[in-house]
Order: structure tokens, then sequence, then C-alpha cells
């Protein structure tokens, strides 16, 4: 009797396959009825949904001590509790749902060694870390993408340089723009999650054998970059996506040497046959970036009436031009006062002329120089008929020379830094720097120190010529 009724029970629950037969009537097919099979109370099937990875649902993160099928089943001849053991864990791989398997051998050693040897490998590779999960977990994002972003972020001002906390000036965005495309040709593809040390240190031999290969500071500036391009990557809370340990003897990054790095300046006969050859506003200012340490940018920022004074001696460093572009000077020690020679201030006098207002170097309609155009048309012509020209000779070559001459007359040490603008390396610097506001005493240290350099007596201004506003033409020529 129980029998049956468990036999009517389970004939109940369970699905009922009913056969049935349909007429066709009205159609054209000759076969009238069909025998077909519906199901009853069937439910549709539910796909397998996979879900996401988890540090609390792993297994096998911990890993596990082995040793090899004949250690196992005694049939080795290696001493007793000496077989080779064996490390086996799972890894996470970037952009992949299925783990990887790594096995890593210890030698003959004892079980329980062997235990901490691989408790020890996995801390050391941080592959059980939530760091590194986070990291490989997250969006699949390559060095190129998120050195683009962060290029982005620090045009607009949401990046800011780590010292001062202010927004970078332009020259310092064009030298990151430069070292990410350089970058990206050899590492762009790699996910930012791959970039580590090994990645690092073949990137560095790349710089070194690139041709032609990169100078050494380069190398490490570029490095910089790399460094800052995977901070970057941060989580909802800012906190690193991709820490990083990074081993610089691994990679094999070479050590600055202030000594071998080039630096070259000109030398007195040098600046007299520049200026020499030089023409019109070209001749003025290559004299005055020897005869006052300015920085090209700082030069081409000066205007007249609110930068020069009235007798033309003394120099206003309160603004810089970068790519025909008015900016905020190097550092907060570039913004000083350079006080120069009587024959300098005869010659920016000459030269000023009549005019009261704008760039003290323009362009025909009045906005500042730009330096590539005073390299291509002024300098690098002069320096090639030279043979200068392959020394690395520049702008700051002029600034060089300015220091050494003021070293060779012994200018008083936190003089010169404040007239060339450099930062007060000690307290005493600090102490000594009142002496700055000693105009009298500032002004007749600089003409006892001269310029270093002989002006030819017979000089021409060439006032008008190369770079007067077209207003101020105008006005001369109704005049005469």
């Amino acid at each position: 009797m129980e029998g049956r009724d468990f036999l009517g029970m389970a004939c109940r629950n369970s699905i009922q396959v009913v056969e049935e037969r349909e007429t066709a009537q009205g159609q054209d097919c000759p076969i009238s009825s069909l025998p077909t099979s519906s199901v009853i109370n069937s439910v549709p099937a539910i796909p397998i949904r996979r879900r996401g990875k988890s540090m609390s649902r792993r297994v096998g993160q911990n890993g596990e001590v082995f040793v090899k099928q004949l250690c196992k089943k005694g049939g080795c001849t290696h001493p007793k509790g000496f077989c080779p053991k064996y490390g086996r864990y799972w890894k996470d791989v970037p952009g992949q749902h299925v783990r990887q398997r790594i096995s890593v051998s210890f030698g003959k050693i004892t079980w329980t060694s062997a235990e901490r040897k691989l408790r020890d490998h996995i801390i050391a590779t941080g592959v059980d870390s939530v760091e590194t999960f986070n990291e490989v977990t997250g969006p699949l994002t390559t060095f190129r993408e998120q050195a683009d972003w962060w290029l982005k972020e620090i045009r607009a001002g949401r990046i800011l340089s780590r010292k001062k906390r202010t927004p970078m000036r332009s020259a310092t965005v064009a030298g990151y723009e430069s070292a990410v495309t350089w970058l990206s040709n050899v590492i762009g593809d790699k996910p930012l999650a791959d970039v580590k040390n090994e990645v690092a240190r073949e990137l560095v031999i790349a710089m070194k054998t690139a041709k032609p290969p990169l100078a050494d500071k380069t190398i490490v500036t570029y490095f910089q970059v790399v460094k800052a391009v995977v901070a970057s990557a941060v989580n909802n809370e800012g906190e690193q996506l991709h820490s990083r340990n990074w081993n610089l003897h691994h990679i094999g990054l070479p050590i600055v040497n202030e000594r071998k790095q080039s630096k070259p300046a000109f030398t007195a006969r040098e600046v007299e046959q520049i200026v020499s050859r030089a023409a019109g506003r070209y001749r003025i200012l290559f004299a005055l970036l020897a005869g006052s340490g300015l920085r090209i940018g700082e030069a081409l920022g000066l205007k007249i009436g609110e930068h020069v004074s009235a007798d033309c001696k003394t120099l206003y460093v309160r603004q810089s031009v970068w790519n025909s572009k008015e900016q905020d000077p190097k550092t907060e020690n570039a913004v000083r006062d350079i006080d120069v020679c009587s024959d300098l201030a005869v010659m920016l006098k000459s030269y000023i002329g009549n005019r009261t207002n704008g760039f003290l170097f323009h362009t025909d309609s009045g906005k500042p120089l730009s330096q590539r155009n005073i390299l291509r048309d002024g300098l690098n012509p002069i320096l090639t008929k030279l043979n200068l020209k392959q020394d690395g000779k520049a702008f700051h070559s002029f600034r060089r020379f300015r220091v050494m001459h003021l070293r060779k007359n012994r200018v008083p040490w936190d003089l010169e830094k404040f007239w060339i603008g450099h930062a007060n390396k000690d307290v005493t610097d600090k102490y000594a720097a009142q002496l700055k506001e000693d105009v009298e005493w500032r002004k007749d240290v600089a003409e006892k120190t001269g310029l270093g350099f002989a002006l030819s007596a017979s000089i021409e201004i060439s006032i008008g010529q190369l770079g007067q506003p077209e207003a101020f033409r105008s006005e001369e020529a109704k005049a005469a």
C-alpha cells in the first residue's frame, strides 16, 4: 500500500507530458494531423551568472606544499623527510577571470620549512594582498591611456606641483608631453598594472641603447614621469591602485654626475664676436643676456615703463615669457632686481629711444618675441659661422658666462645669488639678505664688476630695425 502511494505521489509531482493530436483545417498541407508534445508547468532555463572576484571567496590563495608522485608513493631514494618540496598557489591575471596556477621549487628541505618559505614568497610577491587584488580586478588601463589622462589633468590644473601645490608652468607641461611621447612609443601598450621594476629595467635599457642614447639626466627625468603616471591611478578614496616599491639598483637607473653634465658657457671673446655679428634688436638682446645674467624668458618679458628703470641701470624681473605668452618667473627667487653697469645702460637707453611702453623686445605687432625665431634667425647662424653650435651652446651659455664673470671679480656671494635668481642655502644667507635693500651698494658693485666683455665703440643701435611697432613707425614718418 505504501509503495503504491509513493508511486502516485511521484507521478503527481513529475512533469506531465501530454501527447495531443491537432487537426489542421482549411490548409493546403496534405498532412491533416501531427502528433505534438507540450510541457505543462515548465520553467524557462536561467543562464548561469558569473559573480565577480572577491577577496572573501577566494580559495587556494594561501598555497600548498607538495612533492612529486614518486616521492609521495615512497619510491624515491631521497632521505626520509627531505624529498624536494614544491609550492603552488593561484595568481590573478589582469583582464582575465580565470586565475593562473604558479609553482615554485624549494629544494630538499623539511615540510615545515617549505610551508614557511611559501608563505614568505606569497607575501613578498604580494599576490594575496588587497592592493594587488584591487590592481588586478580594476579596469584594464594601458600606460598610454593613463599618461594621456595625467597630462589632461595637469593642463586643467587639477594635478598640481608637489612642492608649491600650484598649477604647473607651461614649459614644465611641454617637457612632460615630450617625455610621454617618447615613453608611449616603448611601453605605451603595456597594462599599467604590469609597469613594475622589470618593465622599468627594460625601459632604462631602451633609453641607454637608443640612437642617439639619452643622457643620464634625461633618463632620470623620464623615469620620474613613469613613476608619476603610475601613481596617478587612484581609487575613490584617493589611494593609489598600483603601489610600487621601486628598486633602483635592479632597474639600473643611472646616477647623474654633475661634473659630467654638459654646461657650455661662452668666453669673453665669443661674446664679443656674437654681439658684433648680430644685427638690430638681436645685438641688444645678446649683450643684455651676457651683461645681466637674465634667463631668455625673463629678458623677453621685460616691459618699458614697468620693468626698466628710467636710467636703464636696474631691471625689475616680475614676469617671464614662454612660447610668446606671459607667465610668472621660474621660481620665487627669480623675482628680483638686477643692476647693470653704465655701458650696458647707455646701450639700452639708446635702443628704447622715445618709447614709453610695450615689450623691450617685440615683433612688428608688439607681441613678445619667440625663442625659436631668435634661435633660427639670430643666434644659430652666428654660432654656425663661429663653429660653436656643435658644443651645445645657446641662450643659457650667456647666463653661465655672467656667473663666471661675477665669481672672477669676487662679487659677494649673497649679491651674486640675488642677481642670478638662485635660492639661499643656509641661515647665514637669510641673515645677509638685507644687503639686497642697499641699492647704492648694489649699483656700486655692478659698476666696478663691469660687463666682462668689450662693446664696440662704433656699435650701431639701429633704432626701428627688426621689430619696431607699426604705430611708432608711422609717428616717426609723420614727424619727418
